[in-house]
């Protein structure tokens, strides 16, 4: 979580899965102010009643920032009690998580047999490379282009894998 002041308001920048994003959103949209999202952003204007609250909630996230990355900065919470009357914007952070590429099974790929000799699966390659070269695509539309072309590297590197492999059995 990250605790910015900016010129118009305060940000909370916060993970969507955390427990900090799940307590903030709830003390913002129930307990704190007038709130309204945007899109993936949670914004949240001061109403006068709930002044005092608003403060203690900010420095009490200003500590639980300050553990986190283990820094201390007494100027800026002071800073931020000053903003505690901003309004104050809540932003989800996705997080990004690498997907596992499935492994593809090059000889299905090539639709040929791991018995089958080289110059054999190479026909196949030389065939089906042919077929799905992007400048071979009649149709321009971006999708099908777009297919075209990560099925040619799909086949290309498929080639590549199996070539590598019999050629190291035959220098073995």
């Amino acid at each position: 979580m990250k605790l910015h002041l900016k010129s118009d308001s305060i940000t909370i920048h916060a993970a969507e899965n955390s427990s900090h994003y799940l307590h903030v959103s709830h003390i913002l949209t129930h307990i704190l102010g007038r709130s309204f999202w945007v899109n993936d952003t949670l914004i949240n204007f001061v109403t006068p009643q709930n002044s005092e609250q608003r403060q203690a909630f900010l420095t009490s996230l200003y500590y639980a920032c300050a553990l986190s990355s283990k820094t201390h900065n007494a100027s800026f919470l002071e800073k931020l009690l000053h903003a505690s009357q901003k309004p104050i914007r809540l932003v989800k952070k996705r997080l990004i998580r690498p997907f596992k590429e499935v492994p593809i099974d090059p000889y299905g790929l090539l639709n040929a047999k791991k018995t089958e000799s080289l110059a054999s699966i190479r026909k196949k390659y030389l065939t089906l490379a042919k077929l799905f070269h992007p400048d071979a695509i009649a149709q321009e539309d971006e999708t099908s282009v777009k297919a075209s072309t990560t099925k040619f590297q799909q086949i290309h590197e498929a080639y590549e894998s199996i070539k590598a492999e019999k050629t190291k059995k035959i220098a073995a």
